[in-house]
C-alpha cells in the first residue's frame, strides 16, 4: 500500500512539474520570457502587472499632423520671407520658398513625432524587462 501511494505521489508530483514551465510573450515588444516555477496562468499574470507598470512610463507623443502643420507654418513663413528678399515680394522666389518650407517643416515635425515614439517603445521595453527579471524569469531576447 505505502509503494503504491509513494508511486501515485510521484505520478503527480512529474505531472505538477510538466504543467509547469513555458514562455509568455509580449505582444507589443515581442520579448520572450521563460519560466519553470509558475503555471501559465500566474505567468500570465505578471506579465500583465509588469506590462502596465511598463505603460506608466509612456510620454504623450504630439501627434506628427499637429507638429508637422506648425513646423511647416514656421517654416513657411521663412521660405517665403528668404524668397522675398532675394526676389522681391510676392515673387515665384517667395512661392517656391514657402512651398520648400512646408514641405520641410512637415518632415521635421513627423521626424520629431517618430523620435518620441521610438523612445517610447524603448522605455517601455526597459521597464517590462526590467520587472519580469526582478520576477525571476529570464529574458530570451
Amino acid at each position: 500500500m505505502k509503494k503504491t501511494l509513494t508511486c501515485l505521489s510521484l505520478a503527480l508530483v512529474s505531472q505538477f512539474a510538466f504543467a509547469q514551465g513555458g514562455a509568455v510573450t509580449d505582444p507589443t515588444t515581442n520579448l520572450i520570457f521563460d519560466y519553470d516555477n509558475v503555471t501559465q496562468e500566474q505567468a500570465q499574470a505578471e506579465l500583465q502587472e509588469c506590462q502596465t507598470l511598463a505603460q506608466s512610463t509612456q510620454q504623450p507623443v504630439e501627434s506628427s499632423k499637429g507638429s508637422g502643420v506648425r513646423g511647416a507654418a514656421k517654416a513657411a513663413a521663412a521660405g517665403a520671407a528668404i524668397g522675398a528678399i532675394s526676389g522681391g515680394s510676392g515673387s515665384d522666389a517667395a512661392k517656391t520658398g514657402a512651398a520648400i518650407g512646408v514641405v520641410g517643416g512637415r518632415v521635421k515635425g513627423n521626424r520629431g513625432a517618430q523620435a518620441a515614439e521610438q523612445q517610447n517603445l524603448e522605455s517601455y521595453k526597459t521597464v517590462l524587462r526590467n520587472c519580469m527579471v526582478d520576477k525571476k524569469y529570464v529574458a530570451l531576447n
